[in-house]
This record gives C-alpha cells, sequence and structure tokens, in this order.
C-alpha cells in the first residue's frame, strides 16, 4: 500500500473516474461521466477475460440517438486516489478498450428519464470469437500460448502479460480451434519450470493485464495486502483519521461450506488413478495420485507453516487414510511415449504429459474449491486484483479456548473471483465483493488418531429372505 498516499484519500473507498467515454461505430464520442449509476467489474480465476456492466442513468435517450447497437468501444479509467499511480494500482483501459456488446436492461425512470444496463468485455473476448486457429507450434508452450496472444491474426492483444515460463517441450497442431480453447490445451499439458514442476497451470486475465500461472506459483507471491476483522479506528500524528488503516478493514464475511468427503473422494481431490496404454512399447502403465503423500511437493499460501485440509487417521475398517482410496477416481488414456513418427529424427516433445500433469492438476483446483473458502467485501482499491495473495485474520469466537484468532480461518488466501463495485449517485464510493480460498489451513495438524476401533459396533452380517 506503499502507493497511496494519505494526504490524497480523504476515505476508505474514495475513487477517481478519470475517463469514461464510449466510441460508437460512427466514430463519434460521447463522454457520460455523470450518467453513470454504477459500474461493476468482474474478475474470475478460471475467465479468461474481464467482463461488467455500467448502468446509467439518462434524459437525452442515448441508445437511440448515439445509437448503442452492442459494436461499440468503452474507454474507461479508474484509480484509488494516490501519490504515484503505476500501471499496478489503477484501472485503465483507454489504450485498449473494452468492447460494448449488449444492452442488458433499458427502464423507464419518469417521462424523461431511462436506466440503461450496459454489458461489456475484453476486446480479445470479441475476437476470440471471429477467429480459429489452423496452425502447428512447436517450442515452450508458456512461449506458444504467448504467440496466440499475441499474434495479428487471432487475439492481437497489446495488454500486459504475466507469464510463469513453462518446462515443456510441446508440438500441436490446432485445426480450426478458437484462441482462448487452443491456450486452455496448452494450460492443461504444461508444468512449471520453476514451481516444483506445479501443473497447475490458468490463464486469466485481471484489469492489469494476461496471466499465465499456476497455484503454486501465486502461493509463492508476496502478500499483497491483510485484512482484520473489526479493526480500531486509528489516528494520525495529526490526529486524524487513519484512512490506510481503514482500507484494511474487513468489512463482511462468509465462510463457504464446502466441506463435502464424498465430492472431494469423487472428484480426484484426493486420490485418482491414471492407466496409460503405450501404443509405442505396448504397454501400460500405472500411475497413483496421493494427496498426503504429495503436499509437501506443492506449494501452499501459508507457505512452511500450512497443513493438510484432511486428518491422517487411519479408518479403522480399511486402516487406510482418505487418500490411499486410489479407486476414488480412475483416467485411462493412450499414448506413444512422446516420440514423433512424422520427423526424420526423434523430436523430445511430450504429446499430452498426462503422467505429469493430470491427476496433480486436478487435485490442486478441486483443493482450492474444495478447501477454506470465504466470500468478504472489502473497501475499494483499484491494485486488488485476481490472483492476489492476501492475508485474512479473523477472531476467535469459541468460548472452550483463549486463543485470539481463529487458527482454521486465519492465514494466506489466493482472491478466486472478484468483483468491483463502483457507485456515483447516492455516494461516490468503491467497495470489493470478492471469493478467497486456500488449499491448506495454517496452526495445528487436524487430529490424527482416528476413529478407534474398540468400542465401535461393526454389527453381523444377516440376510432375511421375504
Amino acid at each position: 500500500m506503499t502507493a497511496l498516499a494519505k494526504s490524497e484519500l480523504q476515505y476508505a473507498g474514495e475513487y477517481l473516474l478519470e475517463e469514461c467515454k464510449i466510441v460508437s461505430t460512427s466514430g463519434k464520442m460521447y463522454n457520460i461521466s455523470d450518467l453513470i449509476e454504477e459500474i461493476n467489474i468482474h474478475e474470475n480465476i478460471f475467465s479468461a477475460q474481464v467482463t461488467g456492466n455500467i448502468i446509467i442513468s439518462d434524459t437525452t435517450n442515448i441508445i437511440m440517438n448515439t445509437p448503442i447497437i452492442g459494436e461499440e468501444r468503452l474507454l474507461l479509467k479508474l484509480m484509488t486516489p494516490q501519490e504515484k499511480p503505476t500501471q499496478d494500482t489503477i484501472i485503465d483501459f483507454t489504450n485498449n478498450p473494452l468492447m460494448i456488446y449488449k444492452i442488458n436492461r433499458q427502464q423507464g425512470l419518469g417521462e424523461t428519464s431511462n436506466l440503461y444496463s450496459l454489458q461489456f468485455g475484453s476486446i480479445e473476448g470479441f475476437r476470440n470469437q471471429t477467429s480459429r486457429v489452423t496452425q502447428s507450434y512447436k517450442g515452450q508452450t508458456s512461449d506458444i500460448v504467448e504467440k496466440i496472444l499475441r499474434d495479428e491474426l487471432y487475439l492481437r492483444s497489446k495488454k500486459r502479460f504475466f507469464k510463469e515460463s513453462t518446462s515443456n517441450l510441446a508440438k500441436v497442431v490446432f485445426p480450426n480451434v478458437r484462441p482462448f480453447k487452443c491456450i486452455n490445451h496448452l494450460t492443461n499439458i504444461s508444468n512449471s519450470a520453476s514451481k516444483n514442476a506445479s501443473p497447475s497451470y490458468m490463464f486469466y486475465e485481471t484489469t492489469k493485464g494476461f496471466h499465465l500461472r499456476t497455484f503454486d506459483g501465486l502461493c509463492d507471491d508476496d502478500i499483497v495486502m491483510t485484512f482484520r476483522e473489526n479493526v480500531a479506528a486509528r489516528l494520525t500524528p495529526q490526529g486524524t483519521n487513519d484512512v490506510l488503516a481503514t482500507l484494511e478493514t474487513l468489512v463482511n464475511y462468509e465462510v463457504i461450506p464446502n466441506k463435502d468427503t464424498i465430492n472431494n473422494l469423487t472428484n480426484g481431490m484426493l486420490s485418482s488413478k491414471l492407466i496409460t496404454h503405450d501404443v509405442y512399447n505396448k504397454k501400460l502403465h500405472t500411475y497413483k495420485y496421493n494427496y498426503l503423500e504429495n503436499f509437501d511437493k506443492d506449494i501452499h499460501p501459508d507457505n512452511g507453516e500450512s497443513k493438510p485440509i484432511i486428518s491422517t487417521a487411519i479408518d479403522p475398517e480399511t486402516r487406510k487414510t482418505l487418500s490411499e482410496h486410489e479407486d476414488t477416481k480412475l483416467y485411462v488414456s493412450s499414448t506413444a511415449s512422446g516420440y514423433s513418427f512424422s520427423e526424420g529424427s526423434n523430436y523430445p516433445y511430450q504429446s499430452d504429459n498426462l503422467d505429469q500433469t493430470l491427476q496433480r492438476r486436478v487435485g490442486r483446483r478441486n483443493q482450492f474449491g474444495g478447501g477454506i473458502v470465504m466470500n468478504i467485501e472489502i473497501h475499494g482499491q483499484t491494485m486488488i486484483k485476481v490472483g492476489d495473495k492476501i492475508r485474512v485474520e479473523i477472531g476467535a469466537t469459541s468460548t472452550l479456548s483463549d486463543a485470539e484468532i481463529d487458527d482454521n480461518l486465519t492465514g494466506n488466501y489466493i482472491v478466486m473471483k472478484l468483483r468491483h463495485i463502483f457507485t456515483q449517485s447516492k455516494e461516490l464510493k468503491h467497495k470489493i465483493v470478492m471469493q478467497i480460498a486456500k488449499d491448506s489451513k495454517a496452526g495445528m495438524s487436524y487430529p490424527s488418531m482416528g476413529v478407534p476401533q474398540e468400542g465401535t459396533e461393526i454389527g453381523n452380517a444377516e440376510t432375511i429372505e421375504v
């Protein structure tokens, strides 16, 4: 938060609307800054484009007179008041405009006023729908992703690209495939070159640019900001309210109840088995994934303090831990050992690379979805984005303990989804509602003793013929 200046920021949630203009298909530009009721911007760690909507109240019937037909460009720039703005601390779509592609709602507010909701998205999302990749590539998969992103025939993006390099040499042919689908395929077969060969790649867009990152890479980043429950009011040395301290306040939070052991077993989060048929060597290979055995190979948000979100207890009947049931999720696939039959010499590419990616990637994604997940609300600031690592501190509520914080909920999280909400009509206010998640817990490990075998009633098998 060093970029924010106390002398500039008057209250938590203050923002500046620097620019908001619509460029029509006729080439005319309309400044709609004074017509805005609300702006919403959505980011999702599993989405390749930023989306949102803008609500305007208008007495000039701009929809008919411009007209707005769902093909316009939107120039938008917003920022939290700060001393030295940078690309990382503002929201700027003036050099890379958004596209208005839909009129969501048109409602009359009286004889002379109308309320409109205009849906917008990244221009790359539009280009994804108007182009198909018909080309072969070989090389590092992260480099191939960048080529598709920059190619004038496909996405033609000039935005910043945050790339976590891959270790894979790949050879792929895309026959009439959408660019985003090509990139998705490449993320599915990739391992990180620097983060313990992590296969948990995601390609997503934020207001700061495009990102090709793994969960492990995000977990290894520095904490962007800490948010605390019930932060007491603080004063500056001059005796005024400390606005920056108020920004750390956790306005509201809700824990998502998603601990579902049956579902976590079924979806491959805890264990799985992969059987591959090597058509070149005519062999079968079996690969097993075990969450507890793999835990220390992955990087977690709380780093060295991270503990598994399941216990290591042994079931008294099966004598196994939860993650030792290898038949909960089964994958079957054919492979050719990475050999190229079309070239004179063998090119050491990895065709599908499933044994190094599939099970661990599925497990990691489901661990964040089925781990500790919360919805939180904070005072708005334009530096926050999806993929950031933040720290949340929640007070303990148990009367059975003297602990001041809740060990289960307190810790570091990854921002999975967020919604910037900028209101202007009733109050000039910016807030962020976001979903955060972690695949592990801090503090003490869960008890590992398990259900005692003695005293547990197994019952007698009995068949009754009727």
